[in-house]
């Protein structure tokens, strides 16, 4: 059913004029209980969504009510046709969680979600399913068109529901239990059929947005610091190294693919939590809420896609993760995935950890035309009983940049200490491109315990690669194996 053309032709300051009454709450009457509200088509939403509730095994739909909404100062035409449902919801956690109404989750638009934490405010979004995200075939959104509620009893500790996926190209299943906290947990599965051959499928797919950060040259004039949803992408891999790979905000579109055989872990990060980097009272960056993905069936061998587009400003998203699976699904063989999506301030490791990263130019001489110097910031993590005081970690640092004279090719800038291995891949681009290159050892600085702030253990000061002066990297790629 189409939307009526007054609701459709809604601006954003006119869509947000309608307001959910949170007395009339799905389960608001259900004591110390899990609550729905809804949202009102309009605006950038224009498909509506049908819901329903599931009492002893029997679903019943839940039909659209105007009369829960209030229209503020909307003069809504006597002649208006309202929707047929509603474009989406947001769940609210128990009273009995904060003694305070929680907003936690919000499924709005297409197959998008986002959560928050007891302590971590809004951030980046999360969906059901990418389709074509890069790879030069137009992108698909699939929506979530159908919801199925199985109605919670006082005390739960989990809300459960069911999502129907549907898109040109693609169908599926959905079971969705969810549990905030400091940490809210989700368990994801579900069962995907293509209807027709698709050239990127993209399992666990996340949108962030980086403006800029410590390691963006140049930055734009704004009084803030650094401006950014997350900062980095951590992957933890079954049989080899932890990579950190830091955001950054370049000229030209970024497409990094990691093949990976055994993924343990992965997500967007957001690490820098102090307030005096970000200087912003409203957007309250600092606080923004990170991901961690366990993945627990269908991730076996794939490759895990980071999509980095040149943005000018904080608006929209421009940071895109996504697991690809090496099997397709097709359309009489599913693909069943599960796992557990944990949105929290920072998925921890006892390794060592990265904590900032920062590149410039270094001094230039006549032998030594273009020269960068790239500086890492560690955290040497849980040192092991055996080891002497001052040791710090080794680390394989494998840093790339763009060349101005083609799109599709990087080279190392810094080649990794000895005795020290990096699993980065490194491509040279042709010789008119660069000259010789002069590499200079890697310095690993211990900082003494009492010598230093914010937590950092030791520093990596890499520097090198001298080229001609039209080679000069806009944003160097920094791929950190631990």
């Amino acid at each position: 059913m189409k939307l009526d053309p007054f609701f459709e032709g809604l601006k954003y300051d006119g869509h947000r004029q309608i307001r959910f009454k949170p007395e009339k709450a799905l389960y608001g009457d259900v004591d110390h209980s899990y609550k729905v509200e809804f949202f009102h088509p309009g605006w950038m939403f224009r498909k509506p969504v049908e819901y329903f509730q599931i009492d002893a095994g029997q679903p019943t739909f839940i039909p659209f009510d105007k009369t829960l909404f209030n229209y503020g100062d909307l003069k809504v035409p006597d002649q208006a046709i309202y929707p047929n449902g509603y474009s989406g919801m947001r769940l609210l956690a128990p009273d009995t969680l904060l003694d305070k109404r929680f907003e936690f989750m919000v499924f709005m638009g297409a197959s998008y979600f986002r959560a928050v934490t007891t302590k971590q405010g809004w951030g980046l979004s999360a969906r059901g399913l990418a389709i074509n995200t890069v790879g030069g075939e137009p992108e698909e959104f699939p929506d979530f068109t159908h919801f199925w509620f199985l109605t919670p009893k006082p005390g739960d500790k989990i809300f459960h529901f069911y999502a129907l996926l549907n898109g040109p190209s693609v169908t599926g299943a959905y079971e969705f239990e969810i549990e905030p906290g400091e940490t809210t947990v989700m368990r994801i599965s579900g069962s995907i059929f293509l209807r027709k051959v698709v050239k990127l499928l993209g399992l666990a797919p996340f949108s962030s947005m980086f403006w800029y950060g410590e390691n963006t040259h140049p930055k734009p004039l704004d009084f803030r610091p650094e401006v950014h949803d997350s900062d980095g992408l951590l992957i933890e891999q079954a049989h080899a190294p932890t990579l950190w790979r830091p955001l950054d905000n370049g000229r030209e579109l970024r497409h990094s693919v990691f093949a990976i055989e055994g993924i343990k872990g992965f997500g967007l990060q957001k690490r820098d939590r102090e307030f005096k980097n970000f200087e912003d009272l409203e957007a309250r960056y600092h606080e923004r809420v990170a991901v961690w993905v366990e993945p627990i069936e269908g991730f076996g061998r794939g490759k895990l896609h980071l999509i980095e587009i040149p943005t000018g400003e904080e608006t929209w998203d421009n940071v895109v993760t996504l697991w690809e699976p090496d099997i397709f699904p097709t359309s009489t063989e599913p693909l069943r995935f599960a796992y557990k999506l944990n949105w929290l301030k920072e998925h921890e490791h006892s390794l060592a950890k990265v904590t900032a990263s920062r590149w410039g130019e270094g001094v230039a001489t006549t032998e030594v035309l273009n020269d960068f110097v790239f500086v890492l910031d560690f955290t040497k993590g849980p040192v092991p009983a055996n080891k002497p005081q001052g040791w710090v970690p080794d680390v394989a640092v494998n840093i790339q940049a763009m060349p101005r004279c083609s799109t599709n090719a990087s080279w190392p800038i810094q080649r990794p200490a000895a005795g020290v291995h990096s699993s980065s891949s490194i491509f040279h681009p042709p010789r008119s491109c660069w000259k010789s290159p002069v590499i200079s050892s890697t310095t690993k600085i211990p900082f003494p315990s009492a010598g230093t702030t914010n937590g950092v253990d030791s520093r990596i000061s890499c520097c090198g690669f001298a080229s001609v002066s039209t080679l000069r990297p806009a944003a160097p790629f920094f791929h950190v194996a631990i």
